[in-house]
């Protein structure tokens, strides 16, 4: 008897679902149902196509990220199918015939493919490709260390060139520079070397753009400068236009600014060291997801932090060797000097100040100035020191040159190293 009613039950199920009532006719809830579920249809794909054209827009988006992506990832598993196999094992060979395949659909849309690698970031053309870089954090590492910043691929690469590429890339012991060892293979449509942006021309790509608004901070930097040096007050008003220019640039490009700031060229350095370090720090904290107004306070603080150099004798601030102890006392009164002047200063940001008092400061609170009686360091404080410091040691001097990156991280990043901190140091 439970199994009928079961099985009743089951049928009585059935019929509700394909909409037939016990006596098999066809039930007319159902088929007003179905009328109305078309009519939903009809007008539910009448906003379906509306949408479309938004849909492809986006798809079209996400496409074009795909395949930089798919360039990247095909580079980075041929060069390490190499480093494992012989040249003709066949992994090699399809791995270099993918990335050829890759390559030239990036080809397609007219540009080069360039493959940039700025700081912790991959860039392929102007776009950053942020999640999908720390999937590959030991790939850029590797580039790093070998002072590869970027790979161009040009128009009509050939499979030949392709296959130079990942062979040079892949053996490590060849003591010919990388640039040299493809010159000598006859590649003449893939480049390795350093970003740069001098030769850029076009006005409306993001680097130009970028640029103009980094000169424009450089030239507004030497004013401030003046200014400060001949006794007066820096004008925070000239300061706050520059940051906000920088802040947009941060924010919409940080790619282009990046690489402004990796020229190493040592004239104007006071000026463009300021600019530099309001854009690192302003940089590292966006990658804290911090925006808005304490960006931009972040940026001025940066930007004036070594004003108090100002008051510093050249001799002493341009002395190519390491300075004696009298010499040393007259440099450590420039973050005495810098706070006093920040603070005398009207509608100057209270951070700014601050920073400019703190900067020499270490994480324990030894360095410069003494007995402060602080317990803990600002956050931007500890920011702006970590690219005072970096971008000191990367910019070439009158009686040095720039040090690698790979150097400088392993000096800044040294185990026990008390000057910063280490969980900033690795964003």
């Amino acid at each position: 008897m439970v199994r009928a009613f079961e099985e009743q039950g089951a049928e009585e199920h059935r019929r509700r679902r394909v909409g037939v009532d016990r006596h098999g006719r066809i039930a007319s809830r159902a088929v007003g149902s179905r009328r109305r579920r078309r009519s939903s249809s009809a007008q539910a794909g009448q906003g379906e196509a509306r949408a479309a054209g938004c849909r492809g827009t986006r798809d079209e988006a996400m496409s074009e990220i795909a395949l930089r992506e798919d360039l990247v990832r095909r580079l980075s598993a041929a060069i390490r199918a190499g480093e494992l196999y012989a040249p003709t094992h066949p992994l090699v060979q399809r791995g270099i015939d993918t990335l050829l395949a890759v390559t030239t659909k990036n080809l397609q849309s007219g540009r080069n493919a360039v493959v940039g690698f700025l700081g912790n970031d991959i860039v392929v053309n102007d776009l950053r490709l942020g999640r999908f870089s720390a999937q590959l954090v030991g790939f850029v590492r590797d580039m790093h260390e070998r002072e590869i910043e970027k790979i161009t691929f040009d128009q009509g690469v050939t499979r030949d060139e392709v296959r130079a590429l990942v062979e040079s890339l892949s053996d490590r012991r060849n003591p010919v520079p990388l640039p040299d060892r493809l010159a000598g293979r006859g590649v003449r449509r893939i480049t390795i070397g350093r970003i740069t942006v001098e030769s850029d021309d076009d006005q409306h790509t993001g680097i130009a753009m970028a640029k103009k608004v980094y000169n424009t901070a450089v030239e507004t930097a030497e004013n401030l400068w003046a200014q400060a040096k001949a006794g007066d007050k820096p004008d925070p008003n000239a300061a706050r236009t520059i940051i906000e220019s920088l802040a947009k640039v941060v924010t919409q490009d940080r790619t282009s600014l990046m690489a402004l700031t990796a020229l190493k060229k040592y004239d104007n350095y006071t000026f463009t060291h300021m600019v530099n370090v309001s854009v690192l720090a302003m940089s590292q904290a966006r990658s804290l997801n911090l925006d808005g107004p304490l960006l931009r306070e972040f940026g001025f603080a940066a930007l004036m932090h070594d004003i108090g150099k100002v008051n510093t004798p050249l001799e002493v601030l341009n002395k190519p060797g390491k300075l004696d102890k009298d010499e040393f006392e007259v440099m450590k009164r420039h973050v005495i000097d810098g706070a006093h002047i920040l603070r005398k200063t009207p509608e100057m940001p209270a951070l700014a100040p601050i920073v400019a008092f703190e900067h020499h400061l270490k994480q324990d609170l030894s360095g410069y100035p003494e007995n402060i009686g602080h317990r803990e360091l600002n956050l931007c404080t500890m920011i702006v020191s970590i690219a005072d410091v970096f971008d000191a040691l990367r910019s070439n001097r009158p009686y040095r040159e720039g040090l690698a990156t790979n150097r400088i991280r392993s000096i800044m990043g040294e185990q026990g190293n008390p000057a910063f901190n280490q969980k900033l140091l690795k964003r």
